[in-house]
């Protein structure tokens, strides 16, 4: 159940990429996997979204994605929540448990089916995005434009909704 009614809309801005991020998302993901397995829940955890992609500006957000049986997903957002998350619940991705921390450094966590779509598709463009200097710059271009024309995070998130989707269409032919 998500927290009292929180409001998921807020807003957003870009900053240039900050090289410590390559080491916060990891050792963010690192500590959430740990405490997860502290309580025999198996679970993956990865550092995902722009933060993750060297060189990329970024909303200056760490993004870890956690995957879990379906089974588990409960015990897995009670964990996070105990951990200062707000819960908002499915925030508009199906299949999805989204949660967010905003502190001196803010992150979200995406909880996920481990193995399943969500997991595979967000490991996907980050590798592609990585591997691939051009499309990360055109996705820092469609960043830019819709950080500017709407300063908020749902308007910015479909703003930019058909540029990801292009990439990751790039990056499973890439794949194939």
């Amino acid at each position: 159940m998500p927290d009292s009614a929180p409001d998921l809309d807020e807003p957003i801005h870009l900053a240039p990429y900050d090289p410590a991020w390559a080491a916060l998302g990891p050792a963010l993901a690192d500590r959430l996997a740990d405490g997860l397995w502290g309580l025999g829940v198996a679970a993956g955890a990865e550092h995902i979204g722009s933060t993750s992609v060297p060189g990329l500006a970024a909303k200056p957000v760490l993004d870890v994605q956690i995957g879990c049986a379906p089974g588990e997903t409960d015990a897995v957002v009670g964990h996070v929540r105990g951990l200062g998350f707000e819960y908002l619940g499915e925030a508009g991705v199906p299949g999805r448990h989204y949660l967010r921390r905003r502190d001196d450094q803010p992150a979200n966590v995406h909880v996920v089916e481990l193995g399943g779509p969500l997991w595979a598709d967000n490991l996907l463009f980050r590798d592609h995005l990585r591997a691939h200097p051009e499309e990360a710059a055109r996705y820092a271009r469609a960043k830019r434009e819709a950080a500017g024309a709407t300063g908020r995070l749902l308007a910015y998130s479909a703003h930019k909704a058909a540029a990801v989707a292009e990439l990751l269409a790039r990056a499973r032919e890439a794949r194939a």
